[in-house]
Order: structure tokens, then sequence, then C-alpha cells
């Protein structure tokens, strides 16, 4: 049946995709299904077994776990809390300065969410006011939550196009609260109508005529394609205007003490973000509204690198008696596989106490600062970053599990879904396992990696050292960069496509970041 049926108003078929969305199950949600794991008011548990905790952005395809005394743990995706309204995840904030990242997909096909709408919730322990905040695929701040009158906070995703749907959202104490590290937030959603689905109607129509026409091999099709295109060109315009009054809503919204009225640029109150100044709660507020997501992480990395983060570093150096000019001009080197190596201090019982400590204490937050701020890596698409990163996480826990480094270019699926080519401890253990979160994230991770290093050829494995630098008394970032060409493995990744409707179809100018 062709998608102009769909789009028919007196369609019957139609009328049906527009009073609910229809989902389709993940494979894990599928295996889950026919384990009988599958069931109401679900509560999916915040993901911190992992070497990249949810405290940034770029962490794509994680799962949550989902435990059962009698079943045992299955393990889904943000988005299925969008197909079934009835379960939640559960999530809390350590500390006043712990912040948690989510992302998701909408689940539904494009051309459906001309109708529908998704609304995300946060409901907060008792006392406690977190920030909810949601960016898009882009980077952009495209809503945060407010109270709904009910005791908890909404926010709505935008229906300014049909294009994007990848987002983040994310969980902050941004208020100066008391956080509650024993108690649990809980994060669920809501699909409701589409009121202002008319925005959007001209690039559903439009890409239906198209689809028709190409479909039925119409010798004019690439007449539709340009009617798309055009449509597309002018919803990109849109989009951004749509962000720019949400943005000065939100800000003509604030009280007029919390309103920034400096003649500073967002790039410039980053850059001093980034040098470790401290900024003012209105700048920092001016921030959070217009900022780009991806600038944002990276200059409060960059701060929290130099001052919190070096000076808790000196500290234990002078609980060890070694003092902060005694590692003026150290290097550090952080392998893929997690082994640190430090130069640049002359004594060598100092070196190696300072190697010792970061090995048993910071190379993992290290690692952390690294890939958050070192270009060659943020710079990433979203495949090619988790790909990357995926090794890295990967190769550590292997050698912690082995001993020894693991030569991931001999590992292969066998035909029953198995990972080959491992020593025998590994492979009972990342084979034979069940429920155990941080094994089920090492399987999709080994998945992934095998089947891009099918694909990358002769173009090698995106290794990375992660490099450091501590001069002035503060660590700084070395981009290290890739022993491979990034440019050409990414293009591997990426389906190319030629002569048909897809080959020539216009893409959004904007970034993205997700």
């Amino acid at each position: 049946m062709g998608i102009t049926n769909v789009n028919e108003q007196g369609s019957a078929y139609g009328a049906a995709f527009r009073n609910k969305p229809v989902y389709f199950m993940t494979g894990k949600e599928t295996e889950a299904f026919f384990d009988g794991k599958m069931r109401r008011n679900m509560e999916l548990r915040e993901d911190t077994c992992t070497l990249s905790s949810n405290n940034t952005y770029r962490r794509q395809h994680t799962t949550y776990e989902v435990s059962d005394k009698d079943k045992g743990s299955t393990f889904l995706d943000l988005n299925f809390l969008i197909k079934d309204e009835t379960s939640s995840l559960k999530g809390n904030l350590s500390d006043d300065k712990d912040v948690d990242f989510y992302n998701f997909s909408i689940p539904f096909m494009n051309f459906q969410r001309n109708y529908f709408g998704v609304e995300a919730y946060i409901d907060m322990p008792e006392g406690c006011d977190y920030d909810l905040t949601l960016y898009d695929e882009y980077g952009n701040q495209v809503g945060k939550a407010e109270w709904d009158g009910e005791g908890r906070k909404k926010l709505t995703v935008p229906n300014w196009d049909i294009n994007t749907n990848k987002y983040c959202l994310k969980v902050e104490n941004g208020n100066g609260e008391e956080v509650s590290p024993d108690d649990y937030y809980k994060i669920s959603f809501h699909v409701s109508e589409n009121k202002e689905h008319e925005k959007t109607d001209a690039v559903r129509e439009a890409y239906g005529n198209l689809h028709s026409a190409y479909s039925r091999k119409d010798e004019n099709w690439r007449e539709y394609l340009d009617q798309y295109n055009a449509v597309l060109r002018e919803t990109e315009q849109n989009y951004l205007k749509e962000l720019e009054q949400l943005h000065q809503k939100q800000f003509d919204s604030l009280p007029e003490e919390k309103k920034y009225k400096g003649g500073r640029t967002v790039d410039e109150l980053l850059q001093d973000m980034a040098e470790g100044k401290d900024l003012s709660d209105v700048e920092l507020e001016y921030v959070k509204i217009f900022a780009n997501l991806k600038d944002m992480e990276k200059a409060q990395n960059k701060a929290e690198l130099k001052n919190s983060f070096s000076n808790d570093f000196v500290k234990d150096l002078e609980g060890m008696g070694i003092s902060r000019d005694d590692i003026e001009g150290m290097r550090v080197r952080i392998g893929s596989s997690g082994d640190v190596s430090v130069d640049g201090i002359e004594d060598s019982a100092v070196r190696e106490q300072v190697q010792k400590l970061i090995d048993e204490k910071y190379g993992d937050r290290m690692y952390q600062y690294y890939i958050g701020i070192a270009d060659s890596v943020g710079d990433l698409s979203g495949g090619t970053y988790r790909y990357a990163t995926d090794i890295q996480e990967v190769r550590r826990y292997l050698k912690g599990v082995t001993g020894e480094d693991i030569s991931l270019e001999n590992l292969y699926l066998t035909p029953d879904g198995k990972i080959g080519g491992l020593p025998d401890k590994a492979a009972d253990l990342i084979n034979k396992t069940k429920d155990n979160a941080k094994i089920e994230r090492m399987k999709d991770a080994l998945v992934d990696i095998i089947g891009k290093i099918r694909i990358s050829g002769d173009l090698g494995i995106p290794d990375f050292t992660s490099q450091f630098q501590f001069k002035d008394g503060a660590f700084s970032v070395a981009d290290s960069g890739f022993a491979v060409d990034m440019g050409a493995l990414d293009g591997r990744f990426t389906p190319q496509s030629s002569g048909n409707m897809y080959s020539d179809m216009y893409r959004y100018q904007f970034r993205k970041v997700l």
C-alpha cells in the first residue's frame, strides 16, 4: 500500500494511524516479550555500570535494566517509555553537582509524528526541585520542564518538523536546592494529539507525493523531489525561527534580577567558563538558554579539569609528600586498554607514585575528560564516536578480566550469536552470563565493533591515547588525534545513495551532535 493512501484524509487506514501511533519492537523488546519479561508498570534503572557513566550527553544506544526476581533482568532503551506510558525510569542525583543525561528517539514513523506530540515528565523526591531540560540532536536547548500543577514537572517535545527525532534529556540540581541521593526521581512519557499538525502538513504531503511518484516510476518524479526539497528548506528556516522565539520567551519569563543585561556573547561567556572563571548566576542562566549543549559541556569539562580535578589530584599527592611543583611539566598518557604512563618527572620514585595514583584512582575520570574536550574525538559523528569509545571501554574490560590485551580484529560472531575468538575465561563470562547489565553492555559493544571492523576493512581501528599535560599548576588535554583516517572511516559507515529519491534529498545544514 502506497504512502499516499496514508495521507488521504478520508482513508480509514490513515485515520487509524492518526488515532494511535504504530510502534515496532526492538530486538531486545522482542526477546523480552517471548521470554515473558514484558509487563505494564515496568521500572527501568539508571545505568551507572559502565565506564561511560550517564553524566555526559554522548551516550547513544544505552539500555536500562529492568529486574524481576523470578524471571531475571531485561534491558530496554529509553524509547520504550514512549511506547508504554505506564512504565518509568528511576534515577537519582548522588550530590548537588551530579548531572544525568538520557538519550531517546521518537519510536514511530516520521509521517505519524505529524499527528502526535510527546510529553516528558519528571517526578522528584519530596522537597527537591530538579531541572529537566531537553536538547535536540543538533545540541539546541528546545525545552525546559515547568511545574504542571500536579506535583511534577512537564515539558513538550517540539513539533517544529518531522525530520528531527533524536533528543537528549538533562537532569540536574539547577536551582541550588537540596538533592536526595537516597531517593529517586522518575521520568515518564505521554503521547498526545499534535494540535498544531498543520505546521508540518506540507512536509508530510510533499514527502507522500514524492514517495508515491517514485514508487510508481513516474518519469517526472524529480519534480516532486524538487518540491519536497523546497519544503524542507522552508522548514529548516522555520525551525530556526521557532528556536529563537522559544529562547526569547524563556529569557523574557525570567525574573528581572535574573535577566542578563551585559554585552558579552554566549561564546565569550563559555570561554570564561572554559578558563575556569566563575560565571554569575545571571550569566549562567543566560548560557543555559542560548548555548549549544556540545559547547557548554566542553567548557564545563575544561573548567573542572583545570580547577576541581587538578586540586583534588594535588591534594592527594600532598598527602604522599609530593608538591605541585614536583609534577610541574609532567605528561600523562592513558592507552586504550587503560595503561598509564607518566614522563616529565625526573625523580623516578615520584614518577612511580604519580603513575600508581592515576592508575588506581584517576584514570577513568581523566579518560572522560579527554573524550569531552579533545576535538579529535568530540567532532566525530555519532556512530564513529560510539565505535571509537566502545573500543576503549571493551579493551579496558577485557584486560581487567583476562589480564592481557585482546586483539579485537580476531573476534567474530558465531552462527548462534555468540562472540568468538575470546580467551576461554572471557568467552565464558561474555557468552554464558545472564541478567548482568555490565556484561550486556559489553556484548552489545562487541557486536557493534565486530560489524564495524568488517566494514572498515583496511582502514584500521580508530585507536587513540588520552594525553594530558600538567602546566602552571593544572591539567589540560593534549589532543593526540587518531592514527587512522577518521574521515575515510566515517565515510565507510555512512550509507551512500545514488540515482534514487534519497541521493539528492536536501539535508539540514545544522550540525548533529547526538
